[in-house]
């Protein structure tokens, strides 16, 4: 029986000393426990950035406004000024013995010098309008005159040059009916688009393309070209 409760100690001890040292493999001094690291945050997304909306248009400085329809007026005078050259010009080529054709051309130049005169006026008049607004600093009244000065500006050079067409015309057809300027095709064109009726234009058509042959015929035949186109 002493054995046996000799046995049974050294069991219990053995026991106990393997419990101990399990639990200081476990739990060794200086180590901390392990601990699971903490989920993440969630990110929140930046928020998109809103465009705005793109701004207008700045209106012009009502003195730069200004300043653009004073151009645009020197500019109509300057236009009306060179059409009514031209048509002083195509008035001294139309005499009283000139063609008819020659004659029209003198007058369409005439009346667009008028036009651009009056185009001029009307660009002057807005010049005025937007000098006026850009004084009192009101900026929409100077650019809408400007704008017009502008239209008015644009106005005249074309009348200019209806002008300045019309007074070639009128020197070139008068120069048709020289020998010095003599062109056969186009004195047969200046007949085939007169008032003529079919005979006179066949006549006259006629002796023309004969004078053509003959340069001694050839100024009296022109000379009388011109009367029955006048």
């Amino acid at each position: 029986m002493a054995r046996l409760g000799t046995v049974i100690l050294v069991i219990v001890l053995l026991l106990g000393g393997v419990w101990l040292w399990q639990s200081r493999e476990t739990l060794m001094p200086g180590t901390a426990p392990m601990t699971s690291a903490p989920d993440p945050a969630p990110v929140t997304p930046a928020p998109t950035p809103t465009p705005s909306a793109p701004a207008a248009p700045a209106e012009p400085a009502p003195a730069a406004a200004a300043d653009a329809a004073g151009d645009a007026a020197d500019a109509a005078a300057d236009a009306a000024a060179l059409a009514a050259d031209a048509a002083a010009e195509a008035t001294r080529t139309v005499d009283g013995a000139a063609p008819a054709p020659a004659s029209d051309a003198a007058a369409e130049a005439q009346a667009a010098a008028e036009a651009a005169i009056r185009a001029a006026d009307s660009a002057a008049d807005a010049a005025a309008h937007a000098a006026a607004g850009a004084a009192s600093g009101d900026g929409a009244t100077a650019a809408t005159a400007a704008t017009a000065a502008g239209e008015a500006a644009r106005d005249a050079a074309q009348a200019g040059r209806e002008a300045a067409s019309g007074a070639r015309s009128a020197a070139e057809i008068d120069r048709l009916l020289t020998v010095e300027g003599f062109d056969l095709d186009a004195v047969l064109g200046l007949i085939e688009t007169s008032n003529l009726d079919a005979a006179q234009k066949a006549s006259l058509s006629t002796v023309v393309r004969s004078a053509a042959r003959s340069p001694s015929m050839l100024g009296g035949v022109l000379e009388q070209v011109r009367a029955v186109l006048r």
